[in-house]
């Protein structure tokens, strides 16, 4: 969840109880004010429940909940075990692609070039592009550029070696606002009830973390990569 731990601001629990306490009571107003779109127990910058959207698209979301306490704010994202697994899947093959490149190659992968793409009546320069580098081929990868082993060894480990998945909470205390928590649950998709059951159990649990005993079944798990997964979707329309 980095796109909300913000750096330059100090972790919320760092703040004084007052302030953390005033920010739980606009947060609660905010739930009930949005309790029509939520229902009550949270609320979200993203919209929930999107009619006929597809089951693969409905993977993730992001919330917040104020906690037991009245000094509490969970800034929190849930991931189907599915999503964890994909996610999983493709950091691994990332890794593991990467170490196969020399450090000069790595750097070679790495460069982003911009060049301008939009100019005021004076010609200022108002927006620039990304300058699509030249695909490097490799040897080592059989003729397949960095982005092509990428894919392919992930699409192998999905099949072949899978990442290990379990239910579970966990915390993350630097966040700007409010406490981060990273949730994987084993459901098909992620919709208001996912997120209730997931915020019950968060709190019957103590509000800690926590990580299932037992490993996500692999008939639950997919058999191919979230691409090849989202590729089929936009060939056939069918989301399920």
């Amino acid at each position: 969840m980095p796109h909300r731990f913000q750096k330059k601001r100090p972790p919320f629990i760092s703040l004084p109880r007052h302030k953390r306490s005033d920010e739980v009571l606009r947060l609660k107003g905010r739930i009930k004010r949005d309790a029509d779109e939520y229902g009550g127990m949270f609320t979200s910058h993203l919209v929930l429940d999107e009619p006929d959207r597809p089951d693969l698209y409905n993977q993730w979301f992001d919330f917040y909940f104020s906690g037991l306490d009245r000094f509490t704010i969970w800034n929190a994202e849930i991931v189907t075990a599915r999503k964890a697994f994909w996610d999983g899947a493709h950091e691994l093959a990332h890794q593991r692609t990467a170490a196969m490149l020399t450090p000069e190659e790595r750097s070679a992968e790495s460069v982003m070039e911009f060049e301008p793409a939009e100019f005021s009546k004076t010609g200022k320069v108002l927006g620039y592009r990304l300058v699509e580098q030249q695909k490097i081929q490799y040897e080592k990868f059989g003729g397949l550029t960095f982005f092509e082993q990428w894919e392919k060894l992930e699409s192998d480990i999905v099949r072949e070696a899978p990442p290990t998945i379990h239910e579970l909470f966990r915390l993350d205390r630097r966040y700007a606002y409010g406490i981060g928590l990273y949730i994987v649950l084993d459901v098909d998709v992620i919709d208001r009830t996912a997120i209730e059951q997931a915020i019950t159990q968060f709190r019957e649990m103590g509000e800690t973390d926590w990580q299932a005993p037992n490993q996500v079944a692999r008939e639950r798990l997919p058999v191919v990569s979230e691409k090849a997964a989202l590729t089929a979707i936009m060939r056939t329309g069918k989301g399920n």
